[in-house]
């Protein structure tokens, strides 16, 4: 009762007093060590059948405890630690490879915050990857979490800081151990230090419960010698990278395992001591390993079975029955809600897990767990990955349904060859496929909208068959001229009548980036304004169409949300104040091109006359380009810097026009690109041209009638991004995979490939 009693106080006070009172007699707390091996799959160890590796302390850690035969770890490393440590699906809070995001609670954290006390020795790779010079890198290294920041009160780290300053693993290895990098570590292995600190560990941890975590470094490339290899002996041969050490690693790795159990053993704690052992993903393509007369080749990085099913076994004695096998299926997202049931740990307020705790498997019992398991697969961004495809994909112990449509029964078709067709599938087939599909439409992180309406082949290789267009974000007055921030990885966009800027991240979600954006009150403004368009310049600075201002300006200091510092870039022609800018373009020498209607004058009257196409360059003049177009909105320069395209609102004409840039502030060639009348006159919303951008290819992502058009650099219409309302402009990301599009109240985003590499 009196566990009861304290588990239903507030969870502040739970924990402390909790630590008080489960450390004694019968409620004491157990410890816990997970230990996950790096690159090796199931067919890797004796007692799931494999016969190329001697792994007796392995074996008998299986015939002692519970060997699960349905585990399974997404294809690469990254992606399954950050499952394992924070509980989640990927699709909930992926960053990039090698990154886990330091806003993250991962189960170091929670297990402190529980009294118990935590060590982590291993292998890190979380907070940066990509290497000095790789494209994108220069916004992810380093922001990712620290280890000192991760749970856990010691550690014993490979691999904590950058990729290119990691070192050797193994031989002469590089650790960086509570706050300083180990020097004396010539003649040493790696994996003999962090299980020595692990062993340590355990025996200074006379007051609490303990939680170790050891992601090991073996059995992961390079293929080194180990201490037990004949060529040990020779230093000069310890780094050498052959696959041939790789049966060496292995069974090193069993030995490091045995010298736990034992020092576990001679201190008295086996049997309140819940071990677990797991691995992150399938052992490297270059290995071939027995299973009998069976050979199986590593699977690392594919979705099939030899990149994702891995071997798990469980050992607690007198808790988990000697010699169990179960099928009960088993998921990096399991291990998070297992820990804290078996320690009696209550889930913190507001911690989101998406895995179910298999302790009852464990001791015996009877429960309903699901059937299946999902995978949200991305390795990317991230140096060395342009190889792996995304995927998503849900499985069970005979069939497969990827989100892209293949189903296969993974039973008969291991290496996934032959894709059942409908016309193959007999009715319970096709309930279990049906089963599958309501399993991956509700794993989605954003609810579905609009549709995609695709008007020529060519379309297919710009928005893929399986894009699907997101809400993620909505309650807007009227949401526009978005930019994407690639060092932060973050789209912001305004809100026009709201004189405010948003900010959106794929993990924090939505909230006020600066207020106000583009009405500051100064004399003649236009009233209840703020900003439209927005862009970064050549610098990286954000340089701002301030609607309210009536110019444009740079955002020089953002010291908090509402209070911004700007400082005019342009504002007025032959010293009449703009009307309202609206949005803009630089070229690829710095100029500047922009458009200025006067819509956003509301009531009041043109100081100029007109609505003008401008150009500031270098010299710091404006250029009048034209001002003859009704309604300018949209503007865009082609990759090439030889075209300028301008959209043109004015109801009674909605086109977008081309014009052949022939120098700076010149142009000629005024012509009729795209004519969306025809659009226009049969649409929903009766919207015209509005925002615009242009992909790598040369493509034109037009705001226009009922959503984005997608109009090919000949200007043929290609398909359409349906949002069936006023649609006012989109951007992409950095690596252009995904389009944002802010639509009236609401902000949308479409993933163009998301199943291609």
């Amino acid at each position: 009762m009196k566990t009861i009693y304290f588990l239903l106080f507030p969870f502040f006070l739970s924990f402390s007093c909790y630590a008080q009172k489960a450390d004694s007699g019968a409620d004491k707390r157990p410890n816990v060590i997970l230990i996950m091996v790096d690159d090796l799959g199931y067919e890797g160890i004796g007692s799931y059948g494999g016969t190329s590796y001697h792994t007796p302390n392995i074996d008998k850690l299986a015939a002692t405890g519970m060997q699960f035969n349905q585990a399974y770890a997404q294809p690469l490393c990254t992606p399954t630690r950050v499952k394992l440590m924070t509980g989640q699906y990927n699709f909930r809070n992926w960053e990039a490879f090698g990154i886990l995001n330091p806003k993250q609670k991962t189960f170091g954290h929670i297990m402190q915050d529980a009294g118990y006390a935590t060590c982590m020795v291993g292998k890190w790779q979380l907070q940066s990857y990509d290497p000095p010079g790789y494209p994108g890198g220069e916004h992810r290294r380093g922001i990712g979490m620290k280890v000192e920041d991760a749970g856990f009160d010691e550690y014993s780290m490979f691999h904590a800081f950058h990729t290119e300053d990691k070192g050797s693993r193994f031989a002469n290895p590089t650790i960086y151990q509570n706050g300083e990098f180990l020097k004396d570590t010539e003649e040493k292995y790696g994996p003999d230090i962090f299980s020595k600190y692990l062993n340590d560990f355990v025996d200074r941890q006379a007051d609490k419960p303990f939680f170790v975590y050891y992601p090991m470094a073996l059995t992961h490339g390079p293929f080194n010698p180990t201490p037990n290899s004949k060529d040990w002996k020779h230093a000069e041969k310890r780094l050498n990278d052959e696959t041939v050490y790789f049966k060496d690693m292995v069974e090193y790795l069993d030995k490091i395992i045995g010298d736990i159990v034992a020092h576990l053993e001679k201190k008295g704690l086996r049997e309140n001591t819940l071990l677990m052992l797991y691995s992150d993903n399938g052992t490297h393509q270059s290995i071939f390993s027995k299973m009998g007369d069976r050979t199986v080749q590593g699977g690392k990085g594919l979705t099939t079975e030899a990149g994702i099913k891995v071997p798990f076994i469980a050992n607690w004695p007198g808790h988990i029955k000697a010699g169990t096998i179960s099928n009960e299926f088993i998921d990096a997202i399991d291990f998070m809600p297992t820990i804290l049931e078996a320690t009696q740990t209550p889930k913190p307020q507001g911690l989101h897990t998406d895995g179910e705790s298999f302790l009852a498997v464990l001791k015996g019992e009877p429960v309903q767990r699901r059937d299946w398991v999902f995978m949200s697969y991305d390795p990317k961004p991230g140096w060395d990955k342009k190889q792996f495809a995304p995927a998503e994909f849900v499985l069970n112990e005979n069939y497969k349904l990827y989100g892209d449509g293949r189903f296969y029964n993974t039973r008969k078709d291991v290496l996934e060859k032959d894709e059942l067709t409908d016309a193959k599938l007999s009715p319970d087939e096709i309930r279990l496929k049906e089963k599958f599909n309501a399993v991956l439409d509700s794993l989605k992180k954003y609810p579905a909208y609009g549709w995609i309406e695709r008007l020529a082949p060519e379309f297919d290789s710009l928005v893929s068959p399986h894009a699907r267009i997101e809400l993620v974000a909505e309650g807007f007055n009227w949401s526009e001229g978005p930019v994407w921030l690639p060092k932060e990885q973050k789209l912001i966009f305004s809100d026009v009548p709201e004189n405010k800027i948003y900010q959106w991240h794929d993990i924090d979600g939505l909230s006020l980036y600066m207020a106000p954006s583009g009405g500051t009150g100064i004399p003649n403004g236009n009233t209840g304004k703020g900003s439209n368009g927005l862009i970064l310049d050549p610098q990286g600075d954000l340089v701002i169409c301030q609607v309210g201002d009536r110019r444009i300006s740079k955002l020089t200091s953002l010291r908090d949300s509402l209070h911004p510092k700007f400082a005019p870039i342009v504002t007025g022609y032959k010293g009449q104040p703009f009307n309202s800018p609206n949005d803009l373009d630089y070229d690829a020498h710095g100029n500047l091109y922009f458009t200025d209607p006067s819509f956003g004058l509301g009531k009041g009257e043109s100081a100029i006359g007109f609505n003008g196409v401008y150009f500031y360059g270098k010299d710091k003049e404006v250029v009048l380009l034209d001002d003859s177009i009704k309604a300018p909105n949209g503007i865009a320069v082609s990759n090439d810097n030889k075209t300028l395209y301008v959209a043109d609102s004015f109801k009674e004409q909605p086109k977008i026009q081309a014009y052949d840039i022939i120098g700076d502030g010149k142009v000629s060639n005024k012509r009729i690109f795209f004519d969306a009348t025809a659009l226009h006159d049969a649409s929903i919303s009766k919207q015209s041209p509005d925002g615009m951008k242009i992909d790598k290819k040369g493509n034109i992502f037009l705001a226009g009638p009922d959503g984005v058009l997608v109009i090919s650099p000949s200007g043929k219409h290609l398909g359409t991004i349906r949002t069936d309302k006023n649609t006012g402009n989109c951007e992409f990301s950095d690596d252009g995979r995904y389009l944002f599009i802010t639509a009236d109240d609401a902000l949308l985003r479409v993933n163009l490939r998301p199943y291609s590499k």
